[in-house]
């Protein structure tokens, strides 16, 4: 599974490639899936699984040619007309501060378990806007010093790094726009569909172990687990009916989250880490630091 980053200089010049770097032209030439824009883009793709290694090596080389901003993808997105120029566009106009996400829409295929989760994710909608990296661009200062290799999901490692619980609106930093979208298949498999289900709550964890409290406080409760009274407000947004489905699905997924938590936790004091977590057949974490084989 191949992983893409661009880098955005505020001038909206691209700067001399750095090692391996791939220049992209403005006009989307030779990539089908690119769009006409006026900025320039530089990119890199790195073969094999892990977008944040991807990430990681794009801010290494790069480091000295002064880009403001990147913008990533999931090499499986297709975007609507105008996608990328919408996302740059108004990330500029927020002075290039914050991260603004596509908003993505998952296509659910011809297959029970995605299915089920299509009908899962409509009820338990988190209550914010919370960019997903299938496509979203965000500030260089917010990843600059890298992704730790422990952090599962880049988009969760952004949403912990710009979320102010403190501020009247905690999630004021990050943006989602409803006319720049995204288009992704579900996981068409059982396995699969549980493998990344289990890989979140991997990421929840440690994401929630590792930020202060106040933030982490504010994610469990009105973020992650946003509508399972008494642990969190009960969401009466959509109706008493909706809501006391999502308290359902909330509790079930609540019970799954403690025994992952609790295996960690287990794993932690035994001083035996998790080396490897699997994704699914397009791709698994591997640690940097021991275990190389799929788990």
């Amino acid at each position: 599974m191949a992983s893409g980053a661009a880098g955005h200089r505020a001038d909206g010049a691209a700067g001399p490639p750095a090692d391996g770097a791939v220049r992209l032209p403005a006009d989307g030439a030779g990539d089908p899936r690119a769009v006409s824009a006026p900025f320039a883009l530089v990119g890199i793709a790195l073969p094999g699984p892990g977008k944040p290694r991807t990430i990681n090596a794009a801010l290494r080389l790069s480091a000295t040619l002064g880009y403001t901003g990147w913008l990533w993808t999931d090499d499986d997105v297709r975007f609507t007309e105008g996608c990328l120029e919408r996302l740059v566009t108004r990330f500029r106009a927020r002075g290039c501060t914050g991260a603004v996400g596509a908003a993505v829409v998952a296509l659910a295929r011809d297959t029970p378990a995605a299915r089920t989760m299509a009908k899962v994710s409509s009820v338990t909608l988190p209550p914010g806007a919370c960019p997903v990296a299938a496509c979203m661009v965000v500030a260089t200062e917010v990843i600059a010093p890298g992704i730790p290799a422990r952090r599962l999901a880049d988009d969760g490692h952004v949403l912990f790094e710009l979320l102010d619980p403190a501020a009247p609106d905690p999630l004021h930093a990050l943006e989602v726009l409803p006319d720049a979208q995204g288009l992704v298949h579900r996981p068409g498999r059982s396995r699969d569909t549980v493998r990344r289900l289990r890989r979140s709550l991997y990421s929840h964890a440690t994401c929630m172990a590792d930020y202060p409290r106040p933030v982490a406080a504010h994610y469990f409760s009105r973020i992650l687990f946003h509508g399972l009274w008494p642990l969190a407000p009960f969401d009466h947004s959509r109706g008493t009916r909706r809501g006391l489905v999502r308290w359902a699905v909330k509790a079930v997924h609540f019970g799954w989250f403690c025994r992952v938590a609790a295996g960690l936790a287990l794993r932690g004091a035994a001083g035996r880490p998790l080396h490897t977590v699997t994704w699914g057949d397009e791709g698994d974490f591997r640690s940097p630091v021991g275990g190389t084989a799929p788990g």
